[in-house]
């Protein structure tokens, strides 16, 4: 039996028929729910075809009839207002599905800040290189194996001029503990290290993949359960044919905890953005504690921690709508860095102290010193979300997205961001994307 096929055969290696069982009850409850209001609504509608049928096939009187009939109209129009009832619950329902999917998107402007300031705080220090490379051991250290991280040789080949580091915001409230937890976000920093130009690729964490030999197809968050870092490094480079051998990981806490300590940003709120940014707030407070307070009034004001991650979520505006989200993750991080060279070396060396220890990563003192040289000349140029095209797929009452298809997104990732032209997919990425298509039935 493949690996593939595994998500369809008994119990994984963990004793789960499948993680969603374990980390998403709530989500099969609502769904269950809901088929049960729809079930609820077919007997309506069978009721009323049961008390018309009922009436049928006997002599009636002229009063009878039009007792009957007028019976029929309620009915009939009970059906309709069923009928709509269910395709709104649907659409909802939908919509809802959409936005799950979507809705951790915006953690790209909140990783990338991170990254940032894990150089750029060490890169505004200006008492030498040794005391940078001193504040940089404090960042959390995570063991990767790095000869099985599913790199193809081929691919190690094509994209040696290519530093793609693994961004990942998990789920875990504290992380002195991340065991249990999923990657709520999974964005691709690709550095082309001949320009030091730098592209984003955001991973939609539904996405439906390999998680490899011993798990099979499953969504990409539960790579990050089931094996941590490594694991995600792992599915990230034989779905995507890339060469991520680096992983930098957050949680929501940490951007807050930082922009908190650079003493908030300043930044330029639109009126159409307002609403917005007010409406999550308050979920953003109930997720990692601090403050709640709402945006009053439109114009540049300096974001406390929450307010800086809340506008790092919001997915539009009344104005934009979608089209904002790219350009907020330019505002965000240009506020980060320049908030950061105008700090003291003192006020530096105490928000270090705090905010490093609370980042985890594979690379050594040593990478992250060579990212510290170079980056006054990183420009960030592009960022994409991926898979460029995929479907809605419900299995046992649980929401998937299968790239459509596999090898074809990977075909147009590469030609786009690495200038492959005519790009040909590893036998890996062929054989996982079979696999997808068999199993869900979408080619």
């Amino acid at each position: 039996m493949s690996s593939e096929n595994q998500f369809n055969h008994g119990k994984n290696d963990h004793g789960f028929e499948n993680i969603e069982e374990l980390l998403a009850k709530t989500l099969e409850d609502e769904e269950t729910a809901a088929d049960g209001q729809e079930q609820t609504g077919g007997s309506v509608l069978e009721g009323g075809g049961r008390s018309a049928k009922s009436s049928a096939g006997k002599e009636e009187t002229e009063k009878e009839r039009k007792a009957r009939e007028k019976q029929e109209k309620r009915e009939q129009k009970e059906r309709e207002k069923e009928e709509k009832r269910q395709t709104k619950a649907r659409a909802d329902e939908s919509g809802q599905k959409k936005k799950k999917k979507k809705s951790n998107k915006p953690l790209v402007i909140a990783l990338v800040v991170v990254l940032v300031l894990v150089v750029a705080l060490g890169g505004v220090i200006g008492a030498g290189l040794t005391v940078v490379h001193t504040k940089l051991d404090k960042v959390a250290k995570v063991q990767v194996n790095r000869e099985a991280l599913g790199i193809d040789d081929r691919v190690a080949k094509e994209l040696k001029n290519y530093r793609n580091i693994a961004l990942l915001g998990i789920d875990a409230r504290d992380m002195d503990d991340d065991s249990n937890t999923r990657s709520d976000a999974m964005i691709i920093a690709s550095i082309n290290e001949k320009t030091n130009e730098v592209k984003l690729v955001s991973l939609y964490r539904d996405t439906y993949v390999s998680l490899g030999d011993n798990f099979g197809l499953d969504k990409m968050t539960h790579a990050y359960f089931y094996g941590k870092a490594a694991q995600t490094l792992q599915t990230i480079n034989r779905n995507l044919d890339l060469n991520c051998e680096e992983a930098v990981v957050v949680n929501w806490k940490s951007v807050a905890d930082t922009v908190d300590e650079l003493g908030g940003l300043d930044i330029e709120i639109k009126e159409s953005e307002i609403k917005e940014m007010n409406k999550y707030i308050k979920d953003t407070q109930k997720n990692i504690g601090g403050p709640k307070k709402k945006i009053k009034k439109a114009g540049k004001q300096t974001l406390n921690g929450n307010q800086a991650v809340t506008y790092a979520r919001i997915r539009k505006d009344s104005a934009d709508g979608d089209h904002r989200r790219n350009e907020r993750m330019k505002i965000v991080l240009s506020a980060a860095f320049e908030k950061a060279k105008t700090l003291s070396l003192s006020q530096l060396n105490q928000i270090a102290d705090k905010i490093l220890p609370t980042i985890k990563t594979n690379m050594s003192t040593n990478q992250m010193m060579e990212m510290i040289l170079e980056i006054n000349s990183y420009n960030i140029t592009e960022s994409k979300n991926w898979p460029y095209k995929s479907a809605d797929w419900m299995h046992n009452n649980i929401y998937y997205g299968p790239p459509v298809t596999l090898k074809s997104n990977v075909i147009q990732l590469h030609e786009e961001f690495f200038n492959q032209k005519d790009y040909e997919p590893t036998e890996t990425v062929e054989k996982i994307s079979n696999s997808i298509s068999s199993i869900t039935g979408i080619w």
